[in-house]
């Protein structure tokens, strides 16, 4: 297996920044459709719960958006998920795992776990590329 780590510059993959807005604006709207509410009486109590579920989702996916990353240097990778941060090296990859769809999900099984991102993150392809050449594998398709 030939080691090409030392040609690799530090890079950061992040999702695109458009999801994090479109999700914000959608939580924005919820908000709105909440004060609106509050001007009723007699509004059912289901009808709060879920405008606060909706509130509660969008909010979540905006942390998601905003906090989610793939830190990629010489020694590996490390991946900051909205609640936990892993550090991996390239050789603790042992599979890479490409599941085609409408949203490409791609899910790199390194020694005792494992992360997954999709196509929504900026240049998700190239990171692609990089940890399978690094990890001296090939993808594999569903």
């Amino acid at each position: 297996m030939q080691i090409l780590h030392a040609r690799i510059q530090p890079e950061v993959y992040r999702p695109r920044k458009a999801f994090a807005a479109a999700m914000g604006l959608a939580g924005g709207l919820w908000v709105v459709v909440l004060l609106y509410l509050l001007q009723f009486q007699g509004v059912p109590p289901r009808t709060f719960l879920s405008t606060g579920f909706f509130i509660a989702f969008f909010a979540l996916s905006v942390a998601y958006y905003g906090r989610t990353a793939i830190f990629v240097d010489a020694a590996g990778f490390t991946y900051r998920g909205i609640v936990r941060t892993r550090r991996f090296s390239f050789r603790d990859i042992r599979k890479v795992h490409v599941l085609p769809g409408p949203v490409t999900v791609y899910s790199v099984r390194a020694a005792g776990s494992g992360i997954h991102f999709t196509s929504f993150f900026a240049h998700h392809r190239r990171l692609l590329q990089l940890l399978v050449e690094q990890a001296g594998l090939a993808a594999s398709a569903g």
